[in-house]
């Protein structure tokens, strides 16, 4: 077997790990595959990083089927890939999807020599992982409250309506004749102090501000001063403020998530 490069992920940072023996695999190892493999492809899915197109995931996805059970190894080459997804139309195409992966931290790939394909292995991608469940809670939270919100909608509407009234007909004392008075109704929502029109269809929801993303930066500078400002007083390590930066240039970062982060980070640091 060739040499390991001499950047190869420890054993601690893959998700499907390289047998330590090679072609034999312990049943250790075996079981540590079969159990990462599918949750490992539901992450990538939701990874929502702009880059992580539909053909990217497509393709991450081959690579996870093509990990030989009894070996562990992952190498198949640009053109079995090209002959099996057909609606991948070059190599190029496999090519900068095996960048953007490798960029985002879920594989770590090499050729042991030109006359051999690439191998793969994935791994466990911590950082990443860490966003996308802040952002799923994030998105949960939101559901949430939009829930709550079309049911007060709702409830106020209904109890304003049963106290609706419309005039009865009234006799005029010129002529003698009857016409009908109909007020129109009008309801109304009365919200934090402010009286809004209450068509259901056209009731406006005030969000919760902590759930409202923040702008994306137009270049490292603006990045960096709006993450001071983010993190201001809060004592943060390096790596809690690269995940920061990252969501914040994706356009996924809340005062809600960086709240989160920042306070697990403080936590995990007085725990040390």
């Amino acid at each position: 077997m060739a040499k390991l490069p001499d950047d190869f992920p420890s054993i601690e940072e893959q998700a499907l790990p390289w047998p330590k023996k090679a072609e034999q695999p312990t049943d250790e190892e075996r079981k540590a595959f079969t159990a990462s493999r599918l949750e490992l492809m539901s992450l990538i899915n939701r990874d929502f990083d702009r880059r992580m197109t539909a053909t990217v995931k497509l393709i991450a996805g081959f690579l996870l089927e093509s990990v030989n059970s009894e070996t562990l190894r992952c190498f198949p080459s640009y053109r079995t890939i090209l002959e099996t997804l057909c609606v991948v139309k070059s190599e190029k195409t496999i090519e900068r999807a095996i960048a953007v992966l490798r960029e985002r931290g879920w594989i770590y790939s090499w050729r042991p020599d030109r006359t051999k394909s690439n191998q793969f292995v994935f791994l466990k991608n911590e950082r990443v992982v860490s966003q996308i469940l802040n952002y799923q809670d994030h998105m949960r939270g939101r559901r949430e409250e939009d829930r709550l919100e079309r049911d007060r909608t709702r409830m106020s509407v209904r109890e304003i309506e049963t106290r609706t009234q419309m005039s009865v007909r009234e006799q005029t004392s010129v002529s003698g004749k009857s016409f009908k008075v109909i007020h129109e109704p009008f309801f109304s929502i009365e919200k934090d102090g402010y009286l809004t029109e209450a068509n259901p269809y056209a009731a406006a929801s005030r969000g919760d501000q902590s759930m409202q993303r923040y702008p994306v930066p137009i270049d490292v500078r603006e990045a960096e001063s709006m993450l001071n400002d983010i993190c201001a007083g809060r004592s943060h390590s390096d790596r809690v403020r690269e995940s920061l930066m990252e969501s914040l240039c994706a356009g996924m970062l809340t005062p809600r998530i960086a709240e989160k982060i920042l306070a697990e980070d403080e936590e995990s640091r007085r725990a040390a």
